[in-house]
């Protein structure tokens, strides 16, 4: 693959034999890079990997004479930077993330962040998270576009008494992806997430909404009138 043509110039007349005739040859740069001895066109020659070294200092010279004894030389510093393409996924850091929620907490409540890392840069490595597992249909995850990371948040309200804990899984996946590198990105990375449901002390509840009770009028002073009852409806049960 075509890189880059460095040209060097002699101000030798090109009609006096060798004098003028320039050889290129390649002092730095091996093996990723080759240059064409009498073109100085520049060329890949070796696979190479922008998340193991991003930066590559190749060096040139120049001999006139077609490099014969007695020639003179020059020398040129080219600095290659590799662009980056999109042939990492995202992976979670971690397999398994805890957070906790009060039942009280209202709709929209965020209760933690999850985290994923890319070896790509800029736009390529810019992140999508996701609900991939929630029978309950409970939480919902956004990104975070300025620090990638996944927020996950309270769909609905939670009721301690009705269930303590849930288990969800989350995935996350690169938004932008070219066809060609799709098949780096299958099977996208997912972590488990547990939320523990912290439970409040709630109101007692009566067991009817009213009361009606009928006395006669000549029942005395201290005369019992009827019952009521309420419930506590926390599980620790406070005495009412």
């Amino acid at each position: 693959t075509f890189v880059i043509k460095v040209t060097a110039n002699d101000a030798d007349d090109p009609a006096t034999g060798y004098h003028a005739r320039i050889l290129y040859n390649l002092e730095q740069g091996q093996p990723y890079f080759s240059v064409e001895p009498t073109t100085g066109v520049i060329r890949i020659s070796s696979k190479m990997d922008r998340e193991l070294q991003d930066t590559y200092c190749v060096i040139i010279k120049a001999r006139d004479m077609l490099g014969q004894p007695g020639s003179l030389s020059g020398t040129t510093t080219i600095s290659i930077m590799l662009s980056d393409i999109n042939d990492n996924k995202p992976i979670f850091k971690e397999s398994f993330y805890r957070f906790t929620v009060s039942e009280s907490a209202p709709s929209g409540t965020s209760i933690g962040k999850i985290m994923a890392y890319d070896d790509d840069v800029g736009e390529n490595a810019e992140m999508d998270y996701s609900i991939e597992e929630d029978d309950s249909q409970t939480f919902d995850i956004i990104t975070d576009n300025d620090t990638q990371e996944g927020i996950v948040i309270l769909k609905k309200k939670v009721d301690f008494e009705q269930q303590s804990h849930y288990g969800i899984r989350a995935k996350v996946k690169n938004l932008h992806v070219d066809e060609e590198l799709a098949p780096a990105h299958v099977n996208a990375s997912s972590t488990y997430i547990k939320v523990q449901v912290e439970d409040e002390d709630e109101p007692p509840v009566f067991l009817l909404p009213y009361y009606v009770f009928g006395i006669p009028e000549e029942k005395p002073y201290g005369s019992m009138v009827g019952t009521v009852s309420a419930i506590d409806t926390d599980r620790r049960r406070s005495p009412i």
